[in-house]
């Protein structure tokens, strides 16, 4: 059976810790009080107990001291303040008794089931995921991690040209909404927040988000990889840079985390650096993101002919969702294959008279070839549906033309202008 709770979850069967989804390396005897704990979850367990569990009757053990050790050891890896305790809760003179609320054991498999099939993040499979994410809430409402399931499928869908964003954007608001009123307080709730308010630029918000998310469950890369992406989108891009090479560091062979560091050397206009590590990242875990942005800095360093190799080399090939293939054909077309351009320029225009086609990738290819009076109009449109893209349009290199040409400061001036 697998137990939830917080970040972390428990195979009983197998006795093995998971801590945001990367098993934890955690002695036995930490590991069995855990254990024992959860199995009487809310009563209290016996220090004599405990003892028995751990050593028998050994005569040749210093029982106190150890278990008073290993008791350390486990707060340590919960993160669970002796003082103030979220989970393990000491009853003087009697005992310990595991405090947090654990969700019904059907709804975490039907969670889990969900947070596996959602890759590759294709249309398909965050649909097949979101429907175990309902289930594991019809299960049990008060289990918060569902919900950031959810909302996260809600974004999925905008970001996979699936669901356009004013629609998206609030259903995934309603999600995380009804998570933040679970009892216990979950770091992924909190950062799949803090994801929304960036896409809605709304910056104080996203930061609050995130900085709670951070406090909860500050281990998980995940956490760190949303709080990179929002420090460049607010140019504090050292900040950016710490926070993803810390999700590397928590999780080395993590595509994502390779590529948020990545962007945020691009979006710090650090070219060499991210060139460095782009390839430093795919030799660990080749990802089509992270050869886009090392493609892109390889443009800004006038390599144009690597840039559009090592493009070729890691794209995907077929029915692309339209940023990928808008990417593709801008690095390009910026490598003199303006052709590529042309026709995803034309597919794209096409695609969006029967449905939702971001209009910032129209953007991106009207400025690869050098259409700027287009390209403005298109990026007018994206601000008209509030596309969740334009999160990065005030520091992208992309746009310096246009903000020169056209005078304008931020998204937030061109919002105030159409207003």
């Amino acid at each position: 059976m697998r137990v939830a709770f917080g970040q972390f979850v428990v195979d009983t069967q197998v006795e093995l810790l998971w801590k945001g989804g990367v098993e934890v390396r955690l002695r036995d005897q930490p590991l069995q009080i855990l254990l024992a704990l959860l199995r009487h979850h809310g009563e209290v367990v016996s220090r004599d107990t405990l003892r028995q569990q751990l050593w028998g009757n050994s005569t040749y053990v210093d029982f106190d001291n150890g278990l008073n050790t290993a008791i350390s050891r486990l707060r340590e890896v919960l993160e669970d303040d002796p003082a103030n305790p979220t989970w393990i809760e000491r009853v003087p003179k009697r005992g310990y008794r595991f405090i947090g609320s654990l969700p019904r054991s059907a709804a975490v498999a039907a969670y889990l089931k969900g947070h596996h099939v959602i890759s590759p993040h294709t249309p398909e499979s965050v649909q097949k995921s979101l429907a175990f994410f309902q289930e594991a809430m019809d299960l049990d409402s008060s289990y918060p991690l569902p919900y950031h399931g959810a909302a996260l499928t809600c974004i999925l869908r905008c970001l996979l040209d699936d669901l356009r964003p004013r629609e998206a954007l609030a259903k995934a608001d309603e999600y995380l909404q009804q998570g933040l009123r679970c009892p216990q307080k979950s770091g992924m709730v909190y950062n799949t927040l803090a994801m929304l308010r960036t896409f809605e630029r709304r910056w104080d918000e996203a930061n609050e988000a995130s900085r709670e998310a951070v406090a909860l469950e500050p281990d998980n890369p995940h956490v760190r990889m949303i709080r990179a992406q929002l420090h460049s989108c607010r140019r504090r891009h050292d900040e950016a840079i710490h926070e993803a090479t810390t999700a590397i560091d928590l999780d080395p062979v993590h595509a994502r985390a390779h590529m948020h560091l990545t962007m945020a050397f691009y979006y710090a206009r650090e070219w060499e650096a991210c060139v460095r590590a782009g390839r430093a990242g795919m030799d660990v875990c080749p990802d089509v993101y992270i050869g886009i942005y090392t493609s892109l800095a390889l443009l800004e360093l006038d390599r144009p002919e690597e840039a559009l190799q090592l493009n070729l080399q890691n794209r995907h090939y077929g029915n692309l969702q339209a940023v990928e293939l808008a990417f593709n054909s801008y690095i390009a077309a910026k490598a003199g294959v303006r052709d590529e351009a042309v026709t995803a320029l034309a597919f794209l225009k096409q695609s969006r008279e029967h449905r939702y086609v971001p209009a910032i990738t129209l953007c991106w290819l009207e400025l690869a070839l050098g259409q700027d009076d287009s390209a403005m109009d298109w990026l007018r449109t994206a601000c008209r549906d509030a596309e969740p893209y334009l999160a990065w349009a005030d520091i992208a290199p992309m746009y310096d033309r246009l903000r020169t040409r056209f005078d304008y400061g931020s998204v937030d001036s061109l919002l105030a202008v159409r207003d």
